[in-house]
Parts: C-alpha cells; structure tokens; sequence
C-alpha cells in the first residue's frame, strides 16, 4: 500500500494494457467462487466498496489486509478494469489433499533423508524468496520471482526430496507430489477451459509455486505461447 508500490501497480498495469491489452485476465481465487468475485468486480469497476467488514465473522483484520492488499484485486481487478474487461476469471482448486503436516514424520521413518536437510532447503529457498521481496522497486520483485532459478527451486523440491519419502504401503512421497501436479492440472484446466479463439492475450496471476508448473504446463499447449515478464515490465 506504500505510494511507491500504488505507483508502480499504475505503471505496470497501465505498460501492459498497452502492450498487450489481455482480454482476460486470471487470478488465484476459488473457481466455484466466480460468481462472487464477479460481482466484488462488478462493484470495483463502479469505484464502489466491493467487500463489506461488517459482513464477516472472522478475524476483521486479517479480511481487511486480504482485500485491500491481495493481488486479485490490486493487480487483477486493476488490469481487468483497465482493459475494459467484463469479467474476471478464477482458476483456484484446493481439494486435493496435500499432507505437509505429516513430511517430518515420514522423513523420521526413512533411512535414506533427514528432516533437517529439508528443512535447511526450505529456508534456502525462502530466504531466496525474501531477498527477491526487498528488491527496491515492484518490477523488480516480480522480475526476480519469476526467474528461471526460483521456478526450478521452487519445483525440484518435490521431485529431488518429497518424492523419495515413498514406501510401502502408501508411497507418502510420490502420493504427495501427484497431489501436487494434480492440484496445478486442474488450475491449469480452468484456464484452457476459459479461453476461446477469439483471445489473442491473457494475463495469470498466481503465487510462485503455481507459476512454476504453469509454465510447464503452457510450453505444452500449442495454443499458447508464453510471454516472459521481463518482456512485458
């Protein structure tokens, strides 16, 4: 919320309606939920309030920093209205279940991996994650992120270590990492499924993790030809 960062959503959203003009643009909120966050942007373009505190039970607080900071709204509610857009497109699916709550037990029965070694390159990767944060300008951050590097980080996790917690009889490991790609696969539908012939671009927004296997998944599409972001910033 710092003017800094309110200006450089101005100078992002408004470079990339220019360049690109994305007739849809999709973000990482509940897909059956789409009604809802049609109408909050429904409001939002009528520079309404699009979300009432009042109307929530929950912590008040945590709700007032969510609308008011999300990128769903700072950034695609942003540039979904500044290239005249309808709609908005949800992708989120988090159904499937993923068990992190049970790695270090299962890393405790394994012989061959220490829980501690996990550990140690979860907080590699987030203190990767936090130098990208305190970059000094929002193009920058998002630059960073979305490197190649963090991407690989991000995604040999699962293969290089999680996928090795697999024994009889319930294969923890490899069950946790399908669950995974099958959560980001039905994300990924919902954006194929969203998109017609007449669109000539799109805009996804979604947090790092998703990032990384969606770019997977789009290089496999024909339909699509992925634009990296230090070409659109």
């Amino acid at each position: 919320m710092e003017k800094s960062n309110q200006e450089s959503l101005e100078k992002i959203t408004t470079k990339i309606v220019k360049k690109h003009k994305p007739s849809k643009v999709f973000v990482e909120h509940h897909f059956s939920d789409k009604e809802n966050l049609n109408k909050m942007y429904s409001l939002y373009k009528q520079d309404k309030p699009f979300f009432n505190l009042d109307t929530i039970n929950k912590s008040k607080e945590f709700f007032k920093r969510y609308y008011s900071e999300n990128e769903i709204f700072q950034f695609g509610f942003r540039l979904s209205k500044k290239s005249n857009n309808d709609s908005i497109y949800p992708i989120d699916y988090d159904k499937v279940p993923l068990r992190f709550d049970k790695i270090k037990s299962k890393m405790e029965q394994s012989s061959v991996l220490r829980f501690q070694d996990y550990q140690a390159t979860i907080k590699e990767m987030e203190e990767s994650v936090n130098s990208c944060v305190a970059a000094s300008t929002l193009e920058e951050v998002w630059k960073c992120l979305n490197q190649p590097k963090t991407y690989e980080a991000n995604k040999s996790i699962y293969v290089e270590i999680l996928n090795r917690i697999s024994q009889e009889p319930d294969f923890f490991g490899s069950e946790l990492v399908s669950n995974w790609y099958k959560r980001n696969l039905i994300m990924f539908s919902n954006i194929q499924n969203q998109v017609s012939s007449s669109d000539k671009n799109i805009v996804v927004i979604a947090g790092v993790g998703h990032a990384a296997m969606f770019e997977e998944f789009f290089k496999l599409d024909k339909r699509f030809n992925l634009i990296k972001i230090e070409n659109v910033l």
